[in-house]
């Protein structure tokens, strides 16, 4: 049997949806270990959801005594299974006590670690034994996996364990045969004539988005935003919720967060340098651009801006405010054409990248032509 665990609802986490797409497609026989930590998305069907409820990017003790009542969660709830497990663990939270439990079942376990994050090196403003306390968890995890799934091949050099042989790539790319729900709908719109950026996924405090929609507020661009998080981005969207210049969607499904784009003119993706994780960042939206065919902003000096220059599909900028209204204000209508074409154009090479690991090199991993569901 397969056991999907992750830290979200799964409704809006498009990478961990994309397995779960493909359970459902291929009959397979699978589990769900689910975090909802507000208590508030929608029940899945096969899925077993940790009560404690928890705030995102929430800091300090609170932070660390809820993430431990999940690990243990994982870890009662694993016992509770009678079979030996294909267990998938999306990220280190998962994977931690999905090793421990590999450790101590006398059961023949397959355990994969799939790296949403390389979490010790988001922890730049912790202190050491926190720090400590992860890198002896990305240790064990790395140590008991079977294998190991990587976003992008640059962050293997990530992973200062050796992993030779036991690691695959899988990009953060959208899987649909179709594309037919990208339509253009007038609540994505603006009544004047100003471009429209765009940000949807998670809200934290060093990915610039508090510029970005002060900015807005400004009457510089406008802004769609949709997506979940830190509560201060939380209260500034709500302090600009009568501005003319910003949509606030909320918490979308992914395909609405898809077409909310489509339906803007250019992707905001900017980063942190000064977070280490940050510079090998595989961002969705980079192939979600590809996707809706829109460019896109990100940093200067990340992995992810050299292929964006490369390609030709959008922008980097420095870190500061200034540097995105210059860039805002430089734009032509004709650039911005030239660029979503060719991002468009990009799309064919990665069209069928996900649906064709996950039918090979997925497939084989997990074992999946013995777990399909009778």
């Amino acid at each position: 049997m397969i056991v999907l665990i992750r830290c979200n609802d799964l409704v809006s986490d498009s990478r961990a949806k994309k397995y779960l797409d493909f359970y459902k497609a291929e009959g397979i026989d699978y589990r769900l270990i689910v975090w909802d930590r507000l208590g508030t998305s929608e029940r899945l069907p096969n899925a077993v959801y940790c009560p404690v409820r928890s705030k995102y990017n929430q800091g300090g003790l609170a932070a660390i005594v809820d993430r431990l009542k999940w690990m243990w969660f994982i870890l009662r709830t694993l016992f509770s299974f009678h079979d030996g497990l294909h267990i998938h663990a999306c990220d280190l939270d998962a994977a931690f006590p999905a090793a421990v439990y590999k450790m101590f079942s006398r059961r023949k376990n397959f355990v994969l670690f799939d790296v949403f994050d390389w979490i010790s090196d988001t922890l730049d403003n912790q202190g050491r034994i926190v720090s400590l306390a992860f890198r002896f968890m990305e240790w064990v995890s790395v140590r008991k996996a079977d294998h190991i799934i990587i976003c992008e091949p640059e962050r293997v050099h990530q992973i200062p364990y050796n992993i030779e042989g036991r690691y695959s790539v899988l990009q953060n790319i959208p899987s649909f045969s179709q594309r037919d729900f990208l339509v253009k709908k007038a609540e994505y719109s603006f009544s004047n004539d100003l471009l429209t950026l765009v940000y949807v996924g998670s809200f934290t405090h060093n990915r610039c988005l508090a510029e970005l929609i002060e900015e807005a507020a400004a009457g510089n661009y406008n802004l769609n935003i949709a997506g979940y998080g830190d509560a201060r981005i939380l209260e500034l969207l709500e302090k600009n919720n009568d501005s003319p210049y910003i949509h606030y969607f909320g918490k979308v499904a992914y395909q609405d967060g898809l077409c909310i784009q489509y339906n803007s003119d250019i992707i905001y993706a900017m980063y942190s340098k000064i977070t280490p994780n940050h510079f090998y960042a595989a961002p969705n939206k980079y192939y979600e651009a590809m996707f809706v065919g829109k460019p896109i902003i990100t940093t200067k000096g990340i992995v992810v801006a050299e292929k964006v220059e490369a390609n030709g599909i959008g922008y980097s900028i420095e870190e500061t405010t200034e540097s995105l209204v210059a860039l805002v204000s430089s734009l032509t209508p004709e650039d911005i054409a030239l660029k979503a074409a060719k991002s468009s154009q990009l799309w064919k090479h990665y069209s069928t990248a996900t649906e064709d690991y996950l039918h090979s090199t997925y497939s084989h991993l997990m074992n999946l032509k013995q777990q399909t569901a009778s």
